[in-house]
């Protein structure tokens, strides 16, 4: 096959290629191995039930995991009956669930992930606990989890959200859980959300899921065997979640880099090798033939990486997912299952990238006239063609219409309009490389590097351009992380009047004796269900406390001021317009208990003025959610007199209180980050290597010129570092203003929008600095290195031939 044996010849051309496809297909291959091992698994406290029945499921399309629609006493009641008459039930057991955190040497164990851990004692059947000591007999005892070191017999006290109470423990169970009686579970838990189905010995399980199903109707679901982990915790949930969100990007962000590779290498080839395709022009080869040809090479290269690249990525799967687990990005306990799809999909996505990336390449190599293999001169005849000039001259326009827009704070997606406006900007000056390149290499004092790089313009722009994609990508990445934390966080801040804020510490919020204690204005979430399926997320507050805390409140209908009782509520203006909700209208608003009102809507607010997409009084939130918890209290006034660590709580100005409620969003956002720049450097560290060594290894002929014209072999190297430098050079500059430009426009549009914050413009100097060294040492290395091998190929054919020569003329025998 001619396409195996041109590449027997060219292999060095195209060891980029094959190695960032190599890299793409491993990173495919490892996200699909983690992602496919990341399944959701039956919670081990269902594990030893049968069959669960389990309450309405609500829409989850805003990736808030909110909790199942609930029934209330009297359904679940009733539920309960009806599911034990069916044939092969032994037993229905309710299983309630509420907060409650243990409170050991003055702190709340467990951590503020510590979710609905409390339980009532009936439940503990649905699990194989191993129990030591006696069930809670009274509403004081608790059966907690045997880690804790308290044995029979001891006191403790439980956070819940009434405040810290007393409890003895009756015994322990190897789980992290505390069971209380049925009396106590039910006043501290609101609705009933599962009920567990113990089977009669010898009963069908098929026919009784069926006969339960019969029973319960569309008022839940009846789940068996692998789907009861659709009822897995909703922290483990979330956190596969967000690891899924990473694992996906790092998969798509490899994907294009994988076909911008490929296509920037071959198109480079094809330019390099117009001589030899119309070599095969001239002695009979048709356009498809050649088409063929270049798209048969990058079939090889796409087979032979993805087959190293699956390898690779099977071998790496279990290293990555060890980390993601450290970086809290998996749950606990995750490992890897190997399976056949995931890497056969990823080696088939590497052919295929290939094949896509090639494809403009192999055009342009069917369109070389045979004439081309008369062709002797290395000076681009035509470096700017009209699909050049249209294309980055659109670009151009397009980048600096969205700077306007980011500098205006008009754009509605301040973080990603000036993002796309870079990527823009960077695609016109590639294209357009050729018109914009040359005044500044004319700037250049050494005059073979500078008739060097304007004599191939085309040959520089293809140099430039890795670089300038780096630089670009690390600074603005970097710098948009630091602006858009400093930016939430101040605007956090500024929406908050008092300069005190009590939040949750170790705790996932404060309970009701802290309220009491702090006073002040207060925020109560909760979930309010409407229609079949629908949510919306609630906060219950003291409305006037509530104005005076949030100056940024802005009510466009109606008035906060008929907030009050347990049947009012005001929503924001996307809520309303959604619902068709406005001041006046009622609507059937169901709560965590299951029960069921009708709420009026009095006000509606735009949707900056709060985090909630409603909000409703305190009092509303407490009748009906037993559970809730406090997110914060802002107070005007000293806060003292309390044990706050042991309240799980803490004081702190509203500056601290903005930069901790995000501290574990930008941990996560960080992680991500530098994630996508250790890709991203990694693909143009390859992609800067690979263009520098397909640009000087072409060039032996003229270095044999410098050779015979006088020229050392360190004045060759030394102009090959030069030239390399003046290619970082340019595009570290390019770069620079490109990246600069766009974080000064974001850095204007956030202004903008904070009028009276002190938003400025600070540029990431050592990220710039690093990036630009980087760029530096692989081009001039990968410059010296193809340069020396060349200069030594050359040498050794020189000797071969002088040896010939001699030979000719010495007589035989």
């Amino acid at each position: 096959m001619l396409s195996v044996r041109t590449l027997r010849h060219r292999w060095v051309s195209l060891v980029g290629t094959f190695v960032a496809l190599g890299l793409g297909v491993a990173i495919l291959a490892m996200s699909g191995l983690v992602m496919s091992s990341a399944r959701a698994k039956v919670p081990e406290r269902y594990s030893g039930a049968a069959v669960l029945v389990a309450s309405p499921e609500v829409s989850q399309e805003d990736n808030a995991f909110t909790p199942s629609r609930p029934w209330s006493t009297e359904v679940g009641g009733d539920l309960v009956d009806r599911v034990s008459s069916v044939p092969g039930v032994a037993r229905a057991v309710e299983d309630r669930s509420f907060y409650a955190q243990a409170v050991i040497d003055g702190r709340p164990v467990g951590g503020a992930s510590a979710e609905a851990l409390g339980h009532n004692w009936n439940s503990s059947t649905l699990a194989s606990y191993r129990v030591e000591g006696a069930a809670p007999a009274r509403d004081d005892e608790v059966v907690l989890d045997r880690s804790l070191g308290l044995a029979p017999g001891s006191r403790v006290s439980l956070l819940t959200s009434a405040g810290p109470s007393g409890f003895t423990v009756s015994g322990t169970v190897d789980a992290d859980a505390y069971f209380v009686t049925e009396a106590v579970a039910e006043r501290l838990s609101g609705g009933l959300r599962v009920i567990g189905l113990d089977l009669s010995p010898g009963a069908d399980e098929k026919a009784v899921v069926a006969a339960v199903r019969a029973v319960v109707g569309d008022r839940g679901r009846v789940l068996s065997g692998e789907a009861r982990a659709e009822l897995e915790v909703r922290g483990e949930a979330k956190v596969r979640w967000i690891g899924d969100q990473v694992l996906t990007a790092m998969g798509g962000l490899g994907a294009f880099v994988c076909v911008f590779m490929v296509a920037s290498t071959f198109a480079f080839a094809v330019s390099q090798r117009r001589r030899e395709f119309g070599l095969l022009r001239l002695v009979g080869a048709t356009p498809r033939q050649v088409r063929v040809l270049v798209f048969g090479e990058a079939l090889v290269v796409g087979v032979l990486a993805g087959l190293a690249g699956v390898a690779l990525g099977a071998a790496s799967a279990p290293v990555v997912g060890g980390l993601l687990v450290d970086a809290g990005l998996e749950p606990a306990g995750f490992a890897i299952s190997y399976g056949f799809f995931p890497l056969a999909g990823a080696s088939g996505i590497g052919v295929v990238v290939a094949m896509l990336g090639v494809w403009a390449a192999s055009r342009r190599a069917g369109r070389v006239r045979p004439i081309e293999a008369l062709r002797t001169a290395e000076v681009d005849p035509k470096p700017m063609t009209r699909a050049r000039w249209i294309g980055g001259g659109v670009a151009m326009a397009v980048g600096v219409g969205l700077f306007l827009l980011t500098a205006t704070g008009v754009a509605e997606d301040l973080l990603n309009a000036p993002l796309y406006a870079a990527m823009a900007l960077i695609v016109g000056l590639t294209l357009l490389g050729p018109v914009v390149l040359p005044p500044l290499v004319r700037l250049v004092p050494a005059t073979l590097v500078r008739e060097s790089a304007l004599t191939a313009i085309r040959r520089t722009t293809s140099t430039v351009s890795p670089v300038l994609i780096t630089v670009v990508f690390a600074v603005l990445v970097s710098g948009m992380f630091s602006l858009t934390v400093t930016g939430v966080s101040l605007e956090k801040s500024m929406a908050i009047g008092p300069s005190t804020v009590v939040s949750a510490r170790d705790t996932p919020g404060l309970s009701d004796e802290v309220v009491s204690t702090v006073g002040g204005a207060s925020l109560l979430p909760t979930t309010l269900y409407t229609g079949s399926n629908d949510h919306l997320d609630a906060v219950g507050v003291s409305p006037e406390a509530f104005a005076k805390a949030h100056q940024g409140l802005s009510v466009v209908e109606g008035s906060l001021n008929d907030l009050t009782g347990t049947d009012t509520m005001a929503v924001n203006s996307p809520t309303a317009s959604r619902m068709a909700w406005h001041p006046g209208s009622t609507a059937d608003i169901t709560f965590a208990d299951g029960s069921t009102t009708k709420l009026r809507v009095v006000a509606v607010f735009s949707k900056t003025s709060a985090a909630a997409s409603a909000l409703v009084t305190r009092e509303t939130v407490r009748t009906h959610d037993p559970s809730a918890l406090t997110s914060a209290i802002y107070v005007d006034h000293p806060v003292v007199g309390a044990d706050w660590p042991a309240l799980g709580a803490q004081v702190m100005t509203r500056a601290e209180y903005a930069e901790f409620t995000e501290a574990e969003d930008n941990r996560l956002v960080g992680i991500f980050v530098t994630l996508l720049l250790a890709m991203s450097l990694g693909y143009s560290a390859l992609a800067i290597v690979n263009t520098l060594v397909m640009a000087t290894a072409d060039r032996a002929s003229d270095f044999r010129v410098l050779r015979l014209a006088g020229a050392t072999r360190r004045q060759v190297l030394g102009s090959v570092a030069a030239e390399s430098a003046l290619a970082v050079a340019i595009g570290s500059l390019l770069g620079v203003v490109v990246a600069f430009a766009t974080l000064a426009t974001l850095t204007s549009g956030v202004a903008h929008n904070l009028p009276d914050a002190d938003v400025s413009f600070s540029p990431p100097w050592g990220v710039l600095a690093g990036t630009v060294a980087l760029c530096l040492a692989l081009a001039v290395g990968a410059g010296l290195f193809s340069a020396n091998s060349a200069l030594k190929a050359d040498r050794a054919v020189h000797r071969m031939r002088s040896f010939g020569r001699a030979s000719r003329g010495r007589p035989l025998g």
